[in-house]
């Protein structure tokens, strides 16, 4: 067992941040209100980027203190450093009822983004230490280095030999939490990914056929030039470049139309750009690769013909 840690359930936070006009009734800027255990962060993996992570010092007698995500450090403080501010919660809301008033929290540190239920678009958070605010239920995460089900009986014999009275139920890794979460969108997802191998396969056939006839069609000219003293080197050099030529002008008109369309994939893609080099860099050396192939191999055999033999079959 690597870390563990602890988060309540699920509120949302209305808060004003400091040294900004209060906003308009129904206007306040809103984020998922998170209280968590000092090691929580650490469990899921959520990098700090600035400042300090909470520790045993941020008890009940200290000052109340957040963390707060890159999401909301951008949108509320965006030219200055958000640690050393502060900010005012103005209602904690669970299930749409108010359950808490106005309270200053000092700003501590700033961590990652998180995606929770939205892969597209980073979750606004604030965290709040669970010492300052305790809660009657959490869920535990624990990170492992071995198949998390291994460990199942072990982190709940650690949990009932605390409190036997505690309930430990919904054991769940977190590969079943994102399947349950996200399978309605694995499944359009797979069938894109199988769409556009098929489209790739078809394109590179397709280039392949068009190039392997067109300098079929020249082998009368390939014969000429040869009869009148070019070597089979220069001829494929020759048929070469000038396929070459065409490839590129083929493949720059395909990056134009694909960067054209990229604003309109960008939402449907997660965890890289929508105008990826790599991906656009592979696909243009892949259909590079395919298009001189299919130039060099019928060329090597058009030049390989004997030129009266050529012409006489012409």
């Amino acid at each position: 067992m690597k870390a563990a840690g602890a988060q309540s359930g699920g509120a949302n936070v209305f808060f004003q941040p400091q040294d900004q006009p209060p906003a308009a009734p129904g206007h306040e800027p809103t984020a998922s209100y998170k209280i968590v255990t000092r090691d929580f962060l650490k469990a899921m993996g959520t990098r700090l980027t600035m400042g300090r992570e909470f520790n045993e010092r941020d008890n009940q007698s200290a000052t109340p203190v957040a963390l707060i995500s890159e999401t909301v450090a951008r949108r509320y403080w965006p030219n200055s450093n958000p640690v050393g501010s502060h900010l005012t919660v103005l209602a904690r809301v669970y299930s749409g009822q108010n359950s808490g008033s106005a309270r200053p929290l000092e700003i501590i540190g700033v961590v990652k983004d998180v995606r929770n239920r939205n892969l597209w678009r980073p979750e606004s958070a604030v965290y709040v230490p669970f010492e300052q605010n305790p809660v009657p239920s959490v869920f535990l995460a624990v990170r492992t280095g071995v198949l998390p089900r291994s460990v199942a009986g072990a982190v709940r014999e650690a949990v009932l030999s605390i409190d036997k009275e505690q309930p430990v139920n919904r054991i769940r890794t977190m590969n079943e939490i994102v399947s349950e979460t996200y399978g309605a969108i694995r499944f359009p997802m797979t069938l894109l990914w199988i769409f556009s191998a098929l489209a790739m396969v078809l394109s590179a056939v397709g280039i392949f056929g068009v190039m392997s006839y067109t300098v079929s069609r020249r082998t009368r000219e390939m014969a000429i030039r040869m009869a009148l003293g070019a070597s089979r080197r220069e001829m494929l050099g020759l048929v070469l470049q000038e396929g070459f030529l065409v490839t590129m002008i083929g493949v720059a008109l395909g990056l134009a139309g694909a960067l054209g369309l990229s604003r309109l994939m960008g939402r449907y893609v997660y965890g890289i750009s929508s105008t990826d080099p790599l991906t656009f860099t592979a696909t243009s050396l892949l259909l590079i690769a395919v298009a001189l192939l299919a130039i060099y191999i019928p060329a090597r055999r058009a030049a390989g013909v004997d030129p009266t033999v050529a012409l006489r079959y012409e």
